[in-house]
């Protein structure tokens, strides 16, 4: 009977430590996504929905927009391209033929800069380009740099976002081509904190409209507005408190190597640029939040980078249970990959 008591308090004790370890486990998921050092403003009916487009897969990405055309691009099918038209609602796949097909493909991407579009791989590394509507992909560059982030700023020119090979940092820079293709890696945009990769990731993206970039941190409240030669105008702080990026870094070979030990926190989701306004997807709760929000829709925070303010904040319901992809705002319109769809908004409140 003693020793029978004895496994039952040996059991018990167990069975508590895994009940404080559950807990504690449950109160940190809550903590990390809240934080009550901020307080959002919501205006009624900021947006108004209106279409969803099936799009059958969870993979699909926004290469750019052409007047009324959206198109998107998805990894499992890197070839092809499926074009929406959002007036008529028609759908279409396009082939791209490529002329000089023999490399070692991996990471496919294509971005569009009306009249091209831009297919680039910056794992080989090379870029295409052609013209909207023809569908023929030329070299346009070869073996210039390894890159994982390209965007066209000109019809001869690419911001990317690099390797430095002598600090062992993640770096952006400018791939210009007249006659022959000249990289510049700019140093001292991203400013390292931890380790100069993972603390320094984020979204890249450009406003046609104003001919700017701005870059989100994923792991810290800031943000970056350049120009098309990288030149600094503005950094600005999100509403969120997190300044530093609450990373655990390993380095291996030296520092040349880092390997994240554990799942970071995540301040900035999304974001996309325009004009004035950037608008970044954020899940973290602000004060007077309830705590099952973020289980009914996401959080995207408005500001004018121009004004140095924060303008508003607006959900997007969830009619399912998937997260947002990415987002695209365009001319007052917002443009949504959530789960295998597309979702399009008008967007009805923006204080200038």
């Amino acid at each position: 009977m003693k020793r029978i008591a004895g496994y039952k308090k040996i059991i018990g004790v167990v069975c508590l430590a895994i009940g404080s370890v559950i807990l504690l486990f449950l109160l940190s998921e809550k903590e990390v996504h809240r934080n009550n050092a901020f307080t959002r403003r919501f205006p009624p009916h900021p947006i108004l929905k209106k279409r969803d487009f099936e799009l059958g897969h969870n993979s699909y990405y926004i290469a750019g927009l052409d007047r009324d055309i959206l198109y998107l691009g998805n990894p499992t099918t890197p070839l092809y391209l499926l074009k929406i038209n959002l007036s008529s609602k028609d759908t279409a796949q396009i082939k791209i033929d490529i002329k000089k097909s023999n490399l070692p493909f991996r990471n496919i991407k294509f971005r569009l800069y009306p009249p091209y579009f831009f297919m680039m791989d910056g794992t080989v590394p090379c870029i295409f380009r052609g013209k909207i509507n023809e569908w023929i992909a030329r070299p346009w560059s070869m073996d210039a740099t390894f890159f994982d982030v390209a965007i066209p700023v000109h019809s001869q020119r690419l911001v990317i976002r690099s390797f430095d090979g002598n600090s062992y940092n993640t770096i952006l820079g400018i791939m210009d081509k007249d006659t022959s293709t000249y990289v510049s890696l700019k140093h001292g945009i991203l400013e390292k904190q931890i380790d100069g990769v993972f603390d320094v990731d984020g979204i890249l993206t450009y406003s046609s409209e104003k001919n700017l970039l701005s870059y989100v941190y994923y792991y810290r409240n800031e943000y970056i507005i350049m120009d098309t030669d990288l030149i600094v105008l503005k950094r600005q702080q999100t509403l969120d408190t997190v300044h530093k990026a609450q990373l655990q870094i390993a380095l291996l070979k030296q520092g040349a190597v880092t390997e994240m030990q554990s799942p970071p926190l995540v301040v900035n989701d999304n974001a996309s640029l325009d004009g004035d306004f950037i608008y970044i997807n954020s899940n973290r709760l602000g004060k007077y939040e309830h705590d099952n929000m973020l289980d009914q829709a996401s959080i995207i925070d408005v500001y004018n980078w121009k004004k140095d303010s924060y303008v508003y904040s607006f959900y997007l319901y969830k009619e399912r249970s998937e997260n947002i992809n990415e987002i695209k705002i365009n001319n007052n319109h917002l443009y949504v990959l959530v789960g295998d769809r597309l979702s399009t908004y008008e967007i009805r409140n923006r204080d200038n």
